[in-house]
C-alpha cells in the first residue's frame, strides 16, 4: 500500500548511505482519509517527526457527512 500511495522510501541509493538506510523501504509518515466510495479525500505526508493536528483531519471528516 505504501508504494501504491506513493509514500514508500524506496530510493535505492539510501541502501548504501549510512545516514539514510534506516528509512529505506519504510513508509513516510502519512495520513489518508478515504470515503466510502474508495476516493482519497485527504492526504498528508510529513517528515518523520511531523504531526498533523487532529482538528485538520476532523474538519475534513465533518465535510464528508
Amino acid at each position: 500500500m505504501a508504494r501504491a500511495y506513493g509514500v514508500l522510501n524506496d530510493d535505492a541509493t539510501a541502501a548504501n548511505d549510512t545516514k539514510r538506510i534506516a528509512g529505506y523501504l519504510r513508509a513516510k509518515r502519512s495520513w489518508f482519509i478515504v470515503d466510502k466510495n474508495g476516493i482519497v479525500t485527504y492526504a498528508r505526508v510529513t517528515d518523520p517527526r511531523g504531526l498533523v493536528p487532529n482538528d485538520e483531519m476532523l474538519e475534513v471528516l465533518k465535510k464528508m457527512k
